[in-house]
């Protein structure tokens, strides 16, 4: 079961916890009590003299014989710059043994930078994996921090963050995102043979001072990942065997200061206005000498004759053709008769000695 808690009003985890490491790593089974995990914070508490500061990791395991765990306490990835000190590249050496428990992934950077211009303080990683018992306990993604502190006469301004994947954390598996989370877990996922069943609290703040990613007018500024475990363990009769810390890792932890920065203000004289006296200018005559042109003598271009030679035809024969001949079969005209012609009787006038009606010739005699 995953529940997640409010942190407390007014609550405020400073940078480092160096007494409270302290006390978790000599804290035993028998005399660990809350009181002895709630032990007031120091503070933040760099390197004497240093005004930029790195820690990629540094990592404290509780003493806890019934979860299997030995106390510890170590950081891998240090770097520090004091006042103008210029580049520190950082430490990766791990001379306490600390990735005998973490695994970095990717490219481990730790550095800082102390100029007169500006102090910074960066640490990346592409993710951790802390194994305890042989199992993937905690896991954290890619981790880009970083602040940056400008002087007078630009500043004081300072900004810091720490980007994350998402935001959320693995613990034993489950998704814890930022604030209080309780979780309910076994002993066999603790790796924990004398544990039947266990509720473990987990605290995870992102810090960014000051808050946004963006330049914000004061002195310092910090930031980085604070992730403190802590858990109630029981036997199967229900019995606690333990109540107390068990682990407690810092991440990317950044800080800066301006302090030490040498930059003087620039003080800019007032300008003093002298009197321009323009002299007169007189301007001398320009004689232009004259341009004699040399003629140019152009040869006479000559045309060699051109001969065209004869073209002779070939003469061309044509073959000659035969027709074959043709015959026509005989035609005989069709018998034409000539129209037989009726003659055309010619009237006949009657004598005018005769009164009798007149004879056109149609009787006989006539």
């Amino acid at each position: 079961m995953l529940t997640t808690l409010p942190l407390p009003h007014g609550t405020r985890r400073d940078i480092r916890r160096s007494a409270v490491r302290a006390a978790l790593a000599v804290c035993t089974a028998a005399a660990v009590t809350g009181a002895c995990f709630t032990m007031a914070s120091p503070g933040a508490r760099a390197a004497d003299g240093d005004v930029a500061n790195s820690i990629l990791a540094d990592l404290t395991i509780s003493n806890v014989p019934p979860a299997g765990l030995d106390a510890f306490s170590g950081t891998f990835g240090t770097a520090g710059s004091p006042p103008n000190g210029g580049l520190d590249n950082g430490d990766l050496s791990d001379p306490s043994g600390v990735l005998d428990y973490l695994t970095v992934r990717g490219q481990a950077v730790a550095r800082t930078s102390a100029e007169p211009e500006k102090n910074w303080a960066q640490a990346q990683a592409s993710g951790f994996t802390l194994s305890l018992n042989d199992r993937d306990f905690l896991s954290v993604g890619s981790l880009d921090a970083y602040t940056e502190c400008i002087p007078a006469p630009i500043g004081p301004l300072a900004l810091a963050y720490a980007r994350t994947d998402s935001n959320t954390i693995g613990v034993l598996g489950r998704q814890v995102p930022t604030g209080t989370t309780q979780l309910e877990v076994t002993g066999a996922e603790l790796g924990a043979d004398e544990v039947s069943t266990a509720t473990l609290t987990v605290q995870y703040e992102q810090i960014e001072d000051p808050a946004g990613g963006g330049y914000q007018p004061q002195t310092s500024a910090r930031a980085g990942l604070d992730i403190t475990i802590s858990g109630n363990l029981r036997d199967e009769n229900g019995q606690e065997l333990y109540d107390g810390p068990l682990v407690d890792v810092e991440l990317g932890h950044v800080d800066v200061t301006c302090a030490g920065t040498t930059s003087p203000p620039v003080t800019t004289p007032p300008p003093t206005e002298v009197p321009v006296t323009e002299p007169p200018i007189t301007i001398p005559p320009v004689t232009v000498p004259p341009i004699t042109v040399p003629p140019i003598t152009v040869p006479p271009v000559t045309d060699p004759p051109i001969t065209i030679p004869p073209v002779t035809v070939p003469p061309v024969t044509v073959p000659p053709v035969t027709v074959p001949p043709i015959t026509l079969p005989p035609t005989t005209p069709p018998v034409t008769r000539p129209p037989t012609a009726t003659p055309t009787p010619t009237p006949t006038k009657p004598s005018p000695s005769h009164s009798h009606k007149p004879d056109y010739g149609y009787g006989r005699g006539y």
